[in-house]
């Protein structure tokens, strides 16, 4: 199918450098603090975009999309109330008014990284994309975990093995991923979408290693950059093995 012009792939970008200045060299003024959720709306409506484009099965994508905002929203209730799975925390009002203890925009959060992973994951099996979906999904959670914590989006309780984090966070994360990356059939990936999906995870990478170096956590810096060469990694292994 011939990729029509984005919409809102561009509008991410500009939203995207304007947070990043700002946060980075400046502050977010009070006027502006709707951004941070704004800014997870467009990351999750950008793959959507993206999928749609190129697919042109919103319809099945919708459903998609629904099921892993309920299921993720959910859990993290589920989470926030008990402990159980990902471990004890809570969040604070930074990326939105509070529904039964979570905003309302984790769930959007949520839908931009799983499918963001999901796209990463060009793989012609599903038991293979679901693993790597769940891998990509930890990479991203391990340097954005740590750094929204110390900006005070949530709060975890406890001694954690990860910054404070508990391990199961990342392995309720990944099986949580993985499954729910069933919900999608194998999309044929072109290279203009395979490359637009590795600069957006890319982007997430360097957002928060940048934030990391800035708010005193040097090993999460170091870390997304790292991440940030093996997504390329990737992209570019799997790009010459289609050729």
């Amino acid at each position: 199918m011939q990729e029509k012009r984005l919409v809102l792939y561009p509008l991410f970008l500009i939203w995207y450098s304007i947070g990043l200045v700002l946060q980075l060299f400046w502050y977010v003024p009070s006027s502006l603090a709707f951004s941070k959720a704004l800014f997870l709306i467009f990351y999750a409506l950008c793959l959507m975009e993206l999928i749609g484009d190129m697919t042109g099965k919103w319809q099945s994508l919708l459903k998609g999309v629904a099921a892993i905002a309920i299921i993720t929203f959910s859990v993290e209730a589920v989470s926030v109330a008990t402990g159980f799975p990902f471990g004890s925390y809570d969040y604070t009002n930074t990326l939105g008014p509070l529904i039964i203890g979570v905003p309302f925009t984790i769930a959007l959060a949520w839908v931009g990284v799983i499918l963001n992973s999901l796209l990463l994951a060009n793989q012609n099996s599903k038991t293979l994309r679901a693993i790597e979906t769940g891998a990509w999904v930890v990479v991203l959670d391990l340097i954005l975990d740590p750094v929204a914590e110390k900006l005070l989006f949530w709060e975890w309780h406890g001694a954690g093995a990860y910054f404070g984090i508990p391990l199961t966070n990342f392995v309720t994360w990944f099986i949580l991923a993985a499954l729910l990356a069933y919900l999608f059939p194998l999309y044929k990936i072109n290279k203009s979408v395979h490359r637009k999906v590795t600069f957006i995870f890319q982007l997430m990478l360097f957002l928060f290693g940048m934030l990391g170096f800035k708010t005193g956590l040097m090993p999460i810096g170091w870390l997304s950059i790292l991440f940030i060469l093996i997504v390329e990694s990737r992209y570019r292994y799997d790009y010459r093995s289609k050729k």
